[in-house]
């Protein structure tokens, strides 16, 4: 009796240990315990209530994560009056059949360097664009400083989250003659260049009390947004002041990142469109000139992603 009960324990202990060796073997689906706290909000900003005029609906979508790892999808339209995109638009158009003498600008009798041309003659289209823009984009900053209130921005996170928006602005040329879209432009057609999408960001962040200026570069034949914030990296100087690089053309860029093949900044002009001090450059620093084959490059080439 004693030898069939432990034939049969062992028997019974022989298959439990094979069925969990089976059991091991096979390759169980991976179960993923994570919660996603993605959230979702929508936004509506309305340049005009009345129901009588032409609005242009422009929306866009993008991610922003905000400092306490909060991760959220924004979806932002804009009702913008159809008027005020065409009489900005027209003003693009305007500016680029003014002479020098209208822009203000003397270069006497001789051909200006082209260099010196670059840098004197955007300076002032960027400040008449700027200038002219700010009455448009009143309601536009309302809207904004309302999502701020609802969402619980801090100061810092709110300027991430208008440079996010910007950078997910899908990039491309607006053509005409002088390429440029105006703020409410770069809304409008829900797509924009180098210097229109730093315009934009430009004058979102100066009515956020952030300081801005405005850099090109004849030589790399690109602009980029520059912000005075305490922060690292690159950083060109104006008045005893530092703007920090950021661009504007792409998702993924931070302050004070500059492009390794726009890295010479000897080669960037700056601004600060928004003073009536007209200054493009650093403070004592020599304008350095592309040689000829670097300056006969395509007028606006695509920066490269991060």
């Amino acid at each position: 009796m004693k030898k069939g009960f432990f034939g049969c324990a062992f028997l019974f202990l022989f298959f439990f240990v094979m069925i969990i060796a089976i059991f091991l073997a096979i390759e169980l689906p991976e179960i993923n315990l994570s919660i996603d706290e993605t959230g979702k909000s929508k936004y509506e900003i309305i340049t005009d209530s009345l129901t009588n005029e032409k609005i242009i609906n422009s929306s866009f979508s993008w991610r922003f994560m905000d400092n306490n790892l909060r991760r959220r999808k924004y979806d932002l339209s804009f009702r913008l009056l159809e008027k005020d995109v065409k009489r900005a638009m027209d003003h693009i158009e305007q500016i680029s059949e003014m002479s020098y003498r209208e822009l203000g600008v003397d270069f006497g009798t001789r051909s200006p360097d082209p260099v010196l041309e670059a840098r004197i003659v955007w300076g002032e289209v960027y400040r008449r664009v700027y200038s002219n823009s700010i009455p448009q984009m009143k309601s536009i900053f309302e809207g904004f400083n309302k999502i701020f209130e609802e969402e619980n921005l801090g100061s810092k996170d709110r300027v991430i989250f208008v440079v996010t928006f910007i950078q997910n602005i899908p990039y491309d040329r607006p053509g005409g003659v002088l390429d440029l879209f105006p703020p409410i432009g770069t809304l409008a057609y829900r797509f924009g260049d180098c210097d229109s999408k730093a315009l934009l960001l430009y004058v979102i962040l100066e009515k956020m009390n952030v300081d801005c200026a405005m850099l090109w570069s004849y030589k790399y034949k690109h602009a980029m947004l520059g912000v005075s914030i305490s922060r690292g990296g690159h950083y060109k100087s104006i008045k005893g002041k530092k703007y920090y690089f950021l661009e504007t053309t792409y998702p993924g860029w931070h302050i004070g990142d500059l492009p390794p093949e726009f890295k010479n900044k000897r080669f960037w002009f700056i601004d600060e469109i928004d003073s009536e001090e007209n200054v493009c450059s650093d403070e004592d620093e020599e304008l350095n000139r592309p040689n000829e084959e670097e300056s006969v490059r395509e007028s606006r080439p695509s920066p490269a992603n991060p």
